[in-house]
């Protein structure tokens, strides 16, 4: 499957939070992402080349204002998670968070008698895969069922950030902590199985958020997530798998040096952000996990024949077979660094 210049000029762009592109290519993105974890892509995937899927029966999408659906949402944004807890939307951010100060758990030890987990067979997951199949049978792109309140995430969700992250590292309260986490683990087991059945192969596989980082490093060494949150991603993406579904974790901040525990885990891919140390990390881990490489050392502004520039130094370093990675559109530096990348790439892999 040679490259044709065709497959360039008859490229659909769509414009959005991210530019996402079509290219008249030989098999879909959605194909092409898969077999990138396989090791036998035919370009270097792009982040667009995976959509989320938020529908709007979880009650997490419509608290935190991201329901990304087949038909449209009309409902209102913020309001109760799943387990009651308020988010507040807010305009300017498009997005919605918990107002702190007044959590619902003071006393991580009292979890038990406070937090009332939901019913997910009572979400109408009929109703979404009537009216999403369309979407799901139509999507060129892999589709991620996204949990977006993972771990960690949830704990503050239900802590307030100070006392859930001192909640994870006090030998008092760690093992409250960590049969919480087994709960929620469990939790995102019974959401696994609804997607199977109502979904079946039309998702490819399910993100889950969980941010462990600020900009200048992560929240907490790697002893500790080690300890408190590992096994419990492992117990869950050990059961994604058994699916064949595809183990996504979103996770913000500097966390590079967190990139053996999510190995570990046993997530498949890993969705970062540009201030991580990219160079060092692929050289020594991306033939363990997919990682979405930015191209944010070109220029914003850079002209359509230095973008063509940056995109063959980036594909001499990080477009390697047996070391997949993603383009990060999240720091899209312009469209002719997207085509040239996959130009490249397609004659690179083609001549491997």
């Amino acid at each position: 499957m040679g490259f044709d210049p065709k497959e360039i000029e008859n490229a659909k762009i769509e414009y959005g939070r991210r530019v996402m592109i079509t290219f008249d290519s030989p098999i879909t993105a959605k194909e092409n992402f898969r077999r990138a974890l396989e090791h036998k892509q035919l370009w270097m995937p792009m982040t667009g080349d995976k959509i989320n899927f938020t529908p709007e029966i979880v009650p997490d999408n419509t608290a935190r204002a991201l329901v990304t659906q087949g038909h449209p949402y009309e409902g209102p944004k913020g309001g109760n998670d799943m387990f009651g807890v308020y988010w507040e939307f807010v305009p300017s951010a498009n997005g919605s968070m918990v107002r702190p100060g007044n959590p619902m758990l003071t006393d991580v030890s009292k979890w038990r008698e406070v937090i009332k987990f939901p019913d997910v067979d009572s979400w109408d997951w009929e109703k979404s895969a009537r009216e999403d199949r369309e979407f799901l049978e139509n999507s060129t792109r892999s589709t991620l069922f996204c949990i977006l309140t993972g771990y960690f995430e949830r704990l503050i969700s239900f802590m307030d950030f100070g006392p859930a992250a001192f909640a994870l590292m006090n030998r008092k309260t760690k093992d409250d902590v960590k049969e919480l986490m087994d709960k929620i683990a469990d939790l995102w087991i019974d959401v696994v199985d609804h997607v199977h059945k109502y979904y079946g192969d039309l998702v490819d596989g399910i993100t889950i958020h969980d941010d462990w980082g600020a900009q200048d490093g992560p929240f907490f060494n790697a002893r500790i997530v080690n300890e408190m949150l590992v096994p419990y991603m492992r117990k869950v993406n050990d059961h994604i798998h058994s699916y064949g579904y595809i183990a996504n974790l979103h996770s913000c901040g500097k966390v590079e040096k967190l990139l053996p525990c999510m190995i570990e885990a046993g997530w498949d891919a890993w969705d970062g952000m540009a201030i991580n140390d990219y160079h060092m990390l692929f050289e020594q881990y991306a033939d363990k996990i997919l990682m979405n490489v930015p191209a944010s050392e070109c220029p914003a502004d850079a002209d359509p024949e230095t973008q063509r520039e940056w995109a063959a130094k980036f594909a001499d370093e990080f477009a390697v077979r047996d070391k997949p990675a993603t383009l990060s559109n999240y720091d899209n530096p312009g469209i002719e660094f997207d085509f040239e990348l996959y130009k490249l790439t397609r004659q690179k892999f083609d001549s491997q």
